[in-house]
C-alpha cells in the first residue's frame, strides 16, 4: 500500500503539469517480459478498487496506463535523500545528488571573446548626443520613412475632394531637415506630457509652451504625424496574408535591430526578458497577461545586456510566424526564443564562450540549459515546479529543521529550493548552492540580518538589464494612444534608439574616466540638436528662394482667395513683439498658397526676389 500512494502521488503531480508527458503502452508480450522488480511492484499496485477484480481486468489497466518511477519505489535510494533519479526518464541513468550541505563546484569556462572585446564599438570621434543617436536613425532610414511617408501622402491626397479650410491644401513634402525637427518635437514631448497633442500649441497663458509653436504650426505637425508611414500598404482584400501586413514596422525593427548588434557587444551578463508595448486595437498578434501591469499589448521579446541595460537584439511577436521562424523546432517556444536571441550574439561575436544567459520562469527549463551548454553558455533563472525532468524532492522540498534551502545537483545542473516568504524555485549550470549572509529592512525600517543563498543574490543582481531598459524608455516617453498597432511599434523603436543611444555614452564616459550628464539632460540636448536651427517660418523661406521662385515671378495672372485667417508672408514678423499681421487672403495661384494683404503686399510678393519687409 505503500508503494500504491506514492506511485499515485508522483502520477497526479506530473499529471497537473502544462508540458506534455509520453506514456508508454505495453502490449501483453511486453508485459511478460518485465523484469523481476517491475513486475513486484506492479503486483502490489491496486489497480481496480474492486476486491473481486480478476487478473484479466488488472492487465487491461496496465496495458494503458503503467507508468514506472523507481526512484519513488519504497526502500528505493530516494527516501535516504542522498541520490536521486530524474523522474522524467531523459537523461539516461544520472543521479540527482543532495548537495544542500556541501556542493562540490564543477569546472568552469571562463568568459572569452577574443579577438572582440566587450563594450562599446565606436570611434572616438562620436561625442554629441546626435552623434550617437545617429548612429541607429542613419540617413539611408530616414530617407527611407521619408520616401514611404510622402508617397503616402501624395497617393493619398490625390483622389480626395479637399474643403477649402481643409489643411491638406498646405500639405508640401517633407525633408531632411523637417523630418529630423519633427522627431526632435517628439522626443521633446515625452519629456513633458500633456493631456492632448493640440494642447503643444495652446495659446492660455496657463498651457503655452513656446518652444512648439515656434518649430511648426500646429497643422503641419499634425500633418506630418497623420501621414507617418514605414512600408507600403499591402493591396486591399480578403486575401492579404499576415507576413505582408507586418511589413508595415518589421522592416524598420530589423534595421534598427542590426545597428543595436553592430555598435555594442554585451559583456559576460546578459538576460532575456519580455517588453510590453500596451495596445488594446484589434490585431491577430495580441498578447494578454493578467498578471502583469500592462495586461493587453504587443510583445517583443528582449536580449539586454545585464550590467548597462543595453538592448542587444530584439523579437517582435506576432504569432505563429514568429514560432516558425525559430531555430530548433523540435523545443518548445518557451526554449527557443533564448536559442534564438543567443544565436543572433553568437553570428556577430562566433568565437564567444562563458556568456552567463539570465532568464524568468516562462523561459528556463532542463533542455534548455542543456543546449546553452553545448552553445559554450551558462544558464541561471526561476523554474516552474512542474517543467520536465525536475527532481520530486525540488517539487515538493522537505525543509529540515532550519534549513531553508533545498538543493540537488546532476553534473553541471543544479537545482535549488529556498523557503522565503514564500518558495522559490531557481536553477544554474554555473552557481553554486552555498548561502551569504545579507542584511534585510523589514517593516518599521529595521535592518535584520537574514541568510540567503548566493544564486538568488547573482539572479537578483543580473535579471534587470530589460527592466533597467524599458525605466530609461518609460521616465521620458511618448506612447500616445493610436489605433494603428504598427505606430506604437515605431515609436517604441524610436524610444530604444533614444534609449542605446545614452547608454552608449555613459559607456564611453566611464571608460574615458569622465562624468556622463544625467539622462533628461541627454533628451534635452538630443532635442536640441535635431531641430537645430530650423523654425517653422523656414519652410517658407525655402519656398521663396528656391522653386517657388519662378511661379510666383512668371508675370502671369495670379488669384486672390478668401480663406482662414494667417500670418502675411510679406509683412507679418512674429520675432517682433506687435509686428504680427494676418490676413484672410491668399494667392490661389502659387502653390504654398501665401497669405497675402491685397495691394502693397500683394504686389512685392509677385514682383520682388526679396519681398520680406
Amino acid at each position: 500500500m505503500a508503494n500504491k500512494r506514492k506511485i499515485c502521488e508522483s502520477y497526479s503531480d506530473i499529471e497537473s503539469s502544462s508540458d506534455e508527458l509520453e506514456f508508454e503502452v505495453y502490449s501483453d508480450h511486453d508485459i511478460n517480459n518485465i523484469d523481476a522488480l517491475s513486475r513486484d511492484n506492479a503486483d502490489n499496485i491496486e489497480l481496480n478498487h474492486e476486491s473481486d477484480s480478476n487478473d484479466s481486468n488488472i492487465f487491461s489497466v496496465v496495458r494503458r496506463y503503467i507508468l514506472i518511477i523507481e526512484s519513488e519505489i519504497e526502500g528505493s535510494e530516494s527516501d535516504t535523500g542522498e541520490n536521486v533519479e530524474d523522474t522524467s526518464g531523459s537523461s539516461g541513468n544520472d543521479k540527482w545528488i543532495d548537495v544542500s550541505e556541501v556542493d562540490n563546484i564543477p569546472s568552469s569556462m571562463d568568459f572569452d571573446i577574443s579577438p572582440r572585446i566587450a563594450g562599446p564599438q565606436i570611434s572616438n570621434d562620436i561625442k554629441k548626443p546626435l552623434d550617437f543617436f545617429r548612429l541607429y536613425f542613419t540617413d539611408a532610414l530616414i530617407d527611407s520613412i521619408i520616401k514611404e511617408t510622402n508617397d503616402y501622402a501624395n497617393s493619398k491626397l490625390r483622389g480626395m475632394q479637399l474643403s477649402r479650410r481643409s489643411i491638406w491644401n498646405t500639405w508640401s513634402d517633407v525633408n531632411r531637415k523637417e523630418f529630423l525637427a519633427f522627431i526632435g518635437v517628439i522626443l521633446n514631448m515625452g519629456t513633458m506630457p500633456v493631456a492632448n497633442l493640440q494642447e503643444y500649441w495652446s495659446t492660455k497663458f496657463t498651457s503655452k509652451i513656446p518652444f512648439f509653436s515656434d518649430v511648426f504650426t500646429r497643422d503641419r505637425f499634425l500633418q506630418i504625424f497623420w501621414m507617418l508611414h514605414l512600408h507600403k500598404n499591402a493591396p486591399e482584400g480578403r486575401n492579404t496574408c499576415l507576413r505582408t501586413r507586418i511589413q508595415k514596422a518589421n522592416n524598420f525593427l530589423q534595421y534598427i535591430n542590426s545597428k543595436f548588434s553592430e555598435h555594442f557587444i554585451p559583456y559576460q551578463s546578459i538576460c532575456v526578458d519580455e517588453s510590453i508595448i500596451k495596445f488594446k486595437g484589434k490585431i491577430c498578434f495580441i498578447t494578454y497577461n493578467p498578471t502583469k501591469p500592462t495586461k493587453w499589448g504587443i510583445r517583443i521579446y528582449v536580449l539586454a545586456d545585464s550590467n548597462t541595460g543595453y538592448v542587444y537584439s530584439v523579437l517582435p511577436y506576432y504569432g505563429s510566424i514568429t514560432s516558425e521562424n525559430l531555430i530548433r523546432p523540435d523545443l518548445p517556444v518557451s526554449s527557443r526564443i533564448p536559442l534564438d536571441l543567443y544565436r543572433k550574439l553568437l553570428d556577430n561575436v562566433p568565437n564567444a564562450k562563458g556568456y552567463h544567459i539570465y532568464t524568468d520562469r516562462y523561459y528556463t527549463s532542463i533542455p534548455l540549459a542543456e543546449e546553452l551548454l553545448k552553445m559554450n553558455c551558462f544558464l541561471t533563472g526561476t523554474i516552474k515546479t512542474n517543467r520536465k525532468y525536475l527532481p520530486m524532492v525540488i517539487k515538493k522540498p522537505q525543509f529540515v529543521r532550519d534549513r531553508k534551502t533545498v538543493a540537488y545537483r546532476k553534473g553541471k545542473t543544479l537545482v535549488l529550493a529556498w523557503k522565503d516568504k514564500r518558495i522559490v524555485t531557481l536553477l544554474s549550470t554555473r552557481n553554486e548552492a552555498g548561502l551569504m549572509s545579507i542584511h534585510r529592512r523589514v517593516r518599521g525600517g529595521e535592518l535584520v540580518r537574514i541568510q540567503k543563498p548566493k544564486m538568488v543574490i547573482d539572479y537578483t543582481k543580473n535579471m534587470r538589464g530589460v527592466d533597467r531598459a524599458d525605466q530609461y524608455a518609460a521616465t521620458y516617453c511618448f506612447l500616445r494612444k493610436s489605433l494603428k498597432w504598427w505606430r506604437k511599434l515605431f515609436f517604441w523603436g524610436m524610444e530604444m534608439c533614444t534609449v542605446n543611444s545614452y547608454i552608449l555614452y555613459t559607456s564611453a564616459k566611464k571608460i574615458n574616466n569622465e562624468k556622463p550628464m544625467s539622462h533628461l539632460k541627454f533628451v534635452k540636448l538630443l532635442v536640441e540638436q535635431l531641430v537645430g536651427n530650423f523654425r517653422r517660418n523656414s519652410i517658407s523661406r525655402e519656398y521663396t528662394h528656391t522653386p517657388n521662385t519662378e511661379g510666383r515671378l512668371n508675370n502671369h495672372l495670379h488669384i486672390i482667395r478668401s480663406g482662414t485667417k494667417k500670418d502675411c508672408v510679406v509683412c507679418s514678423n512674429r520675432k517682433i513683439p506687435g509686428e504680427r499681421r494676418q490676413t484672410h487672403y491668399f494667392c490661389d495661384t502659387c502653390l504654398e498658397k501665401p497669405r497675402l494683404h491685397i495691394g502693397n503686399c500683394f504686389e512685392r510678393y509677385h514682383t520682388l526676389e526679396d519681398y520680406k519687409m
